[in-house]
């Protein structure tokens, strides 16, 4: 679409074209210029290009036989925008200049009533200009010449156009923004119905897309998508050309959605709508290379992402031709590298790094020093010249990527997007240029560039937060430990940013993933800087991020409901809508990221309200240690740092140091207590050696962590009165070993013969577990399901559950009635639950581990969701419900947190696979216990021991069971 003229004429159909062409062929002039601009209307419609041609012919013959006659201005308007048409459909510069040449012709005598608008057309043809050749004094004269003319809505968007252009040559964000205001006030001038209101609402939702990709602005970004949605939904069938180009847009607002949250829906759906465009478009298009650029980029992202080989290959294919194509320049050139060079990235193909030297080496001859896309070639090639170092170690190409990277970074613009990507990887080039020189000022250069980065808002967060990280690790190898500390803090504070609640679980998932291990190192920098109280806060914050995001979902709002119960409902009604999801659609998405805003304001309102400053924001120390009134909580932390053990107490934090854990030490642990667990279950000769093996591990937890935290709060031998308590808080892979088992077998230096061991996976859901406690009686449910679907048969199941169901008030629940439906509202309605049924953990995906009932699974994601009050106890007498992904130890993701989110303040699990068995005799000794009016920690604890008295010599049949919460 282009400026309206004076000869618009949309609404002509065949018949009144045919009737014109009769009258044309009589030399009415008229009806030549109704003909012309009729052709062009059918054109619009149906894409039909010998239309247009014929139209721009009639009006050129018609110039030729009018000299100077009034008519002549009229023609020549119309013609120019003919002209305009033709030239988005073939490219050709000429057309513009001739365009631009009647506009100029015909301006200073076409009647007033129509001078403004083939002015406003004057100025797309120069801002077009301005693009296609780059030159900003088009641009320029483009917007000196709408700010003379009266704001009228299509001199408005004629402006806007004209300021995003001269942004795009000059990066001038004024400029920018200045075009935001010019094209909101077109669109609010603007009724919906008009013909032209899409295609102002297009261009504001291309300049709100151009301001969110420079600030990294969540909710300018969710406007963007949100206007250029409404455009593509409204545009009429006819309008198929037009489209192709909405469809662009559109995409490019949603790959920067996936690629600054994480939303790998975004992502996707922005890579189909491409994959639509490029196979709607013949590769002879003067618009193919441009489209290819925008597939390339989403693909890119999309591949970053997932892996996804099939869609890296298809994109180098595409991303090949296209650079063969006529008019591909250096953009064409940048993405294909960067496309060769994630494949090196991916397969180490020596090939592909060199496809991506010569294309980037392209690019950069072809584009002047200064420009953006130099900037990036620069950049790019700082960045393949690293991969050559790391591959080969040969110190020259790291010397050219040190040089390249600096002078990139150097030529770019402070507080972009591309700045922040050049500076990261500035610091990487100077990181290791530093391990070969050990030249402190070139450590410190390094730490100043990761700053920089991790301090760029317009960064996503994931990159800032491995910028930060980055720069903190610097410091700590400088061993400035105050800065490393506070580094660290600045890392730590972006994770909630890293995994937002719109996304769905299994994205957010991957996106922490990455930077497991971040929190127990934030951790040691704060204990080397002799500072435990940030050591506990920066733990608090840096692990349990999923599960810290439902906990605040779940608090009490009953005070902000007195004050502001407008506020309180919006807020709830946007907790409601953020619940942890499984697979998202497109919608979905769109909606979940809406009210990720929406929560974000909902709280910016709140804590400006007197009184209400920390509202729902994480706990400060004093909160924590209130938690741990009923007995110390031990935070171990194990990081490349240093390792330790915090002792969590009302009376403050006490450190004990773990010199002989490391990261490697409890990987080989866990490595090796996972193969003695698979090894156990093989009846024969083997099992034997596994039992030992799994007792050398108890052992090792015991000498190198047990003992010293015991010792140090002075449980040296088994109580003779009350036992005391301990929560243990394992950081990483260590929460994949039993630490309540840990001992020198069969002695009594045991955990189990010292103190009662609980678990909490952070102070803060401890505290929570607190708040909901109850020790009031009320009735079980027991599930019981020993013959699900597919799965194989739990003989004793039936047993236990009746054992355990008549010891107290019970509703049973057994095969076929245990339906996922009768399980929730059984959950309900009871105070506690029993479940005996199989179980399982997915390594890959921690939250679809589930337990497994009659008709289905019930998930960590599932049980997670739930919101229950009132509850008190379940016991989960199944297999690994308290295992989580080793891959992603820290968020604690399984069954017995799951329930301990739900609501549940005591919980009851295991670590492993569990005999059926050994699984029968300790949930009836734990229950019978209960029933007699002792606390279910307790009563496990005895439990365990008996169980223990029993298989002394198999530790893997009664060291799985372990109590969590309150």
């Amino acid at each position: 679409m282009t400026t309206p003229t004076p000869s618009d004429n949309t609404g002509s159909t065949d018949s009144e074209i045919e009737r014109n062409r009769q009258r044309a062929a009589e030399g009415w002039l008229d009806a030549i210029i109704d003909l012309a601009m009729g052709l062009r209307d059918r054109y619009r419609r149906t894409g039909d290009h010998p239309d247009l041609l014929e139209g721009i012919a009639l009006l050129r013959t018609g110039l030729g036989g009018v000299g100077n006659h009034p008519v002549r201005y009229v023609l020549l308007s119309n013609l120019s925008s003919l002209l305009l048409d033709h030239f988005h459909e073939i490219g050709d510069l000429a057309i513009l200049h001739e365009a631009l040449g009647g506009c100029d012709e015909a301006i200073p005598l076409i009647d007033e009533e129509n001078r403004l608008t083939v002015t406003s057309m004057r100025l797309e043809v120069l801002g077009l200009l301005a693009e296609r050749t780059h030159d900003p004094a088009y641009a320029t004269e483009a917007v000196k010449s709408a700010s003379r003319l009266p704001p009228k809505p299509y001199v408005q968007y004629a402006l806007g156009r004209a300021l995003r252009t001269r942004y795009d040559l000059t990066d001038d964000y004024a400029t920018l923004t200045e075009a935001v205001r010019v094209l909101e006030e077109c669109v609010r001038a603007t009724p919906a119905d008009d013909p032209n209101y899409l295609l102002w609402l297009s261009e504001l939702g291309n300049a709100l897309q151009q301001s969110a990709e420079r600030t990294g602005d969540d909710s300018v970004r969710e406007t963007a998508i949100r206007h250029l949605r409404t455009v593509v939904a409204r545009l009429p069938g006819p309008s198929a050309a037009t489209l192709l180009f909405r469809k662009v847009d559109l995409a490019a607002a949603l790959r920067d959605r996936g690629r600054q949250t994480g939303d790998l829906v975004a992502l996707r759906e922005g890579v189909g709508l491409l994959r639509e465009v490029l196979t709607a478009t013949p590769p002879a298009s003067p618009h193919w290379v441009n489209r290819c650029e925008n597939y390339l980029v989403a693909a890119e992202f999309l591949v970053e992402r997932t892996g996804d080989m099939e869609l890296l290959d298809q994109a180098v294919d595409i991303g090949g031709a296209a650079r063969d194509q006529a008019g591909a320049g250096a953009t064409i050139r940048l993405l294909l590298g960067l496309l060769h060079h994630r494949r090196f990235q991916r397969t180490g193909s020596r090939t592909d790094l060199e496809q991506a030297v010569s294309v980037f080496t392209e690019a950069a001859d072809m584009v002047p020093y200064g420009e953006p896309d130099h900037v990036v070639a620069l950049g790019s090639q700082g960045r393949v010249w690293f991969s050559q170092y790391e591959l080969s170690g040969d110190p020259q190409a790291l010397r050219d990527s040190v040089t390249a990277l600096g002078s990139a970074a150097r030529a770019s613009t402070l507080g972009t997007t591309m700045r922040g990507e050049i500076q990261f990887n500035y610091g990487l080039s100077l990181n290791a240029q530093y391990e070969l020189s050990m030249d402190p000022a070139v450590l410190a250069a390094a730490g100043h560039a990761f700053s920089e980065a991790a301090q760029t808002q317009a960064l996503a967060p994931r990159e800032r937060l491995r910028a930060a990280r980055a720069w903190a690790q610097t410091e700590a190898r400088a061993r400035r430990w105050h800065r490393a500390r506070d580094a660290y803090a600045f890392a730590v504070g972006l994770l909630p940013f890293v995994a937002p609640r719109s996304l769905a679980r299994a994205d957010q998932q991957r996106e922490l993933a990455e930077f497991d291990g971040l929190a127990a190192d934030a951790a040691a920098s704060a204990l080397w800087a002799d500072d435990p109280p940030t050591a506990v806060r920066l733990l608090e914050l840096g692990r349990g991020v999923l599960g810290g995001q439902i906990l605040q979902s779940r608090s009490d709002i009953s005070r902000l409901r007195t004050a502001a119960p407008d506020l309180a409902e919006r807020l709830a009604q946007a907790f409601d809508r953020l619940a942890p999801s499984g697979q998202l659609t497109s919608v979905d998405a769109d909606l979940r990221h809406d009210f990720e805003l929406k929560l974000r304001r909902v709280l910016d309102e709140v804590r400006v309200l007197p009184g209400f400053t920390d509202f729902l924001a994480p706990p400060d120390l004093a909160d924590l240690l209130i938690s741990t009134t009923h007995g110390p909580v031990v935070l171990i932390n194990v990081s490349r740092l240093r390792s330790d053990a915090l002792i969590v107490q009302p009376s403050g934090i006490t450190p004990v140091e773990l010199p002989g854990v490391t990261t490697d030490s409890v990987a080989d642990q866990a490595d090796t207590f996972g193969a003695a667990l698979a090894a156990a279950t093989r009846p024969g000769t083997g099992e034997t050696e596994a039992q030992t093996t799994v007792t050398g591990v108890l052992q090792w937890l015991w000498d190198f962590i047990a003992e010293p935290v015991l010792k140090q709060l002075g449980h040296l031998s088994t109580p003779s009165g009350n036992w005391p308590r301990v929560w243990w808080s394992p950081v990483g892979q260590l929460s994949l070993l039993p630490i309540h088992a840990a001992g020198r077998l069969p002695s009594s230096a045991t955990v189990l013969d010292r103190v009662i061991s609980c678990y909490t996976p952070t102070l803060r859901a401890l505290g929570h577990s607190r708040q909901r406690h109850t020790r009031a009686d009320g009735d079980l449910v027991v599930v019981a399901i020993g013959d699900a679907p597919g799965a194989k048969t739990l003989r004793g199941v039936a047993r236990e559950a009746s054992r355990i169901a008549a010891l107290a008030p019970a509703t049973r629940l057994d095969s076929t009635d245990a339906t996922i439906a009768a399980v929730r509202a059984a959950l309900t309605t009871h105070t506690s639950a029993h479940f005996a049924c199989h179980a399982t953990s997915d390594p890959d995906n921690p939250s679809a581990g589930h337990l497994l009932l009659h008709d289905g699974p019930l998930s960590v994601l599932d049980v997670s969701a739930l919101d229950l009050t009132g509850v008190r106890l379940v016991v989960l007498s199944a297999c690994e419900t308290s295992l989580g992904a080793r891959w992603i130890p820290d968020e604690g993701l399984h069954l017995v947190s799951a329930f301990q989110l739900a609501g549940y303040p005591q919980v009851v699990g295991t670590l492993w696979q569990v005999n059926d068995m050994v699984a029968r005799l300790v949930a009836i000794d734990l229950h019978e216990s209960v029933a007699a009016g002792e606390d279910a920690a307790v009563a496990l604890h005895h439990a365990v021991r008996r169980c223990r008295e029993r298989f002394d010599l198999t530790p893997t049949l009664w060291a799985a069971y372990l109590y969590s919460g309150q």
